[in-house]
């Protein structure tokens, strides 16, 4: 198969010079070993050493110990390439990589490199604490952004001109393409960012597929990885969240409604999100009287596996929660443009006053309102008066080109 670049391959190409550890996180089949083997392909398969921990052989060398690790690895590399690449699947498998990898990064720095995936971010994170701190970047790989998928669909000046530095400009060319540019919004929005499924034309496949997904990451790797005692409390968590895209909710009162301890209810959001099933958004307030701050909401990574779980692929203009589907597409178009300083919350007034999202960038803040249909009433004006320095813009399905307008796609 015909490699498709993925935009986080340049950030990754200029960071396998230093001394660091790189992991690559992100779920279950979203493309982390095919980027690896880019990786392998860019710096020459003699400089690279591939291993996988589910492999049984994989786990045992490495589970082996350091002296029997490293011997395997000076063993196996060439006498004349200098420094060569461990690529490593799947690390998480290993029970305190931790200790082999920092002594590996600080002691053998000059004969390998390591690069890493995982896909629990909780489980990695953890060992993160304890022994590499400064011994590490961390890159996080998600299903496709919008324009990752307008490139894997063969529509690649598309993809050119969502990834150029301003799209939102009267000159682009995008907004001369509303059908186009709707058609590929709504296949994005009900089948999601999964390379393979995304690849796939067939819908009924994609929907097959997705299941299939749902039932791997999410009944199976999910149980075994954190060792869930309540699987049927889990499984109903999943669905809630799934009808309840963008809306608050109070931890006592949800886990009532799921029949959880609070704390064990805690513990499940936390493995969702670093499972890379959801993303929990925080409210932003300077004011706590006059501002909602402490009910977090919810939204997917993937819009595909949250239509799967409700078992609904409809057009978003035959389906009542075509809105919040539409937030959710608004949110990762967000999320992949994150940055390691920046955040994304929602706002909410104590008089019920909201605005979908707040960006939050060094000291420059930005809102966002989304609306699926024409009504262009908004509570942009109401967030504008506690923050008159912010910028704000109204998301829409329907658009043309105004300053303070934006398409779903932006």
């Amino acid at each position: 198969m015909q490699y498709i670049h993925r935009t986080m391959e340049d950030t990754l190409l200029s960071s396998l010079e230093g001394s660091d550890a790189i992991f690559i996180l992100g779920p279950r089949q979203v493309g982390k070993t095919t980027l690896l083997k880019r990786l392998m392909e860019v710096v020459g398969d003699e400089k690279a050493l591939y291993y996988d921990i589910e492999r049984p052989q994989d786990y045992q060398l490495f589970a082996a110990g350091y002296d029997a690790l490293i011997a395997h690895l000076r063993l196996n590399k060439p006498s004349d390439v200098g420094r060569i690449y461990i690529f490593v699947d799947e690390i998480q498998y290993l029970p305190d990589f931790s200790k082999v990898i920092k002594l590996l990064v600080d002691h053998h720095n000059d004969e390998f490199k390591l690069v890493l995936t995982g896909s629990s971010s909780a489980l990695i994170m953890q060992q993160f604490q304890e022994s590499l701190v400064g011994r590490k970047r961390v890159f996080t790989l998600y299903p496709l952004s919008f324009s990752e998928f307008c490139r894997f669909r063969g529509e690649d000046k598309i993809a050119d001109y969502l990834q150029s530095a301003n799209t939102h400009t009267p000159h682009n060319p995008l907004y001369t393409m509303q059908i186009k540019m709707q058609e590929l919004t709504k296949e994005y929005m009900l089948y999601g960012g999964y390379p393979k499924i995304v690849l796939q034309d067939n819908e009924a496949i994609k929907a097959e597929l997705l299941s299939d997904l749902v039932s791997s990451i999410i009944l199976k790797d999910i149980r075994h990885i954190f060792r869930i005692e309540k699987p049927d409390q889990l499984n109903h968590l999943v669905h809630y969240l799934a009808g309840s895209i963008g809306k608050e909710f109070n931890i006592s009162s949800l886990s009532r409604e799921i029949g959880l301890h609070r704390d064990t209810l805690s513990n499940y959001l936390m493995v969702l999100q670093s499972s890379f099933i959801i993303q929990q958004i925080k409210p932003f307030f300077n004011n706590p009287a006059k501002e909602l701050r402490k009910m977090p909401k919810a939204y997917f990574i993937d819009t595909g596996i949250r239509n799967s779980l409700l078992n609904n692929f409809q057009d978003i203009k035959n389906r009542s929660d075509g809105g919040e589907l539409f937030e959710n597409m608004v949110f990762l178009n967000l999320l992949h443009k994150q940055t390691a300083l920046s955040e994304i919350k929602y706002w909410k007034s104590k008089n019920y006053q909201e605005v979908d999202f707040v960006r939050i960038d060094n000291t420059q803040i930005t809102a966002y309102e989304v609306k699926l249909g024409k009504d262009r009433q908004t509570n942009l004006a109401a967030f504008h008066n506690l923050y008159p320095q912010a910028k704000s813009y109204l998301v829409r399905w329907d658009y043309s080109y105004m300053e303070d307008e934006l398409p779903g796609w932006f």
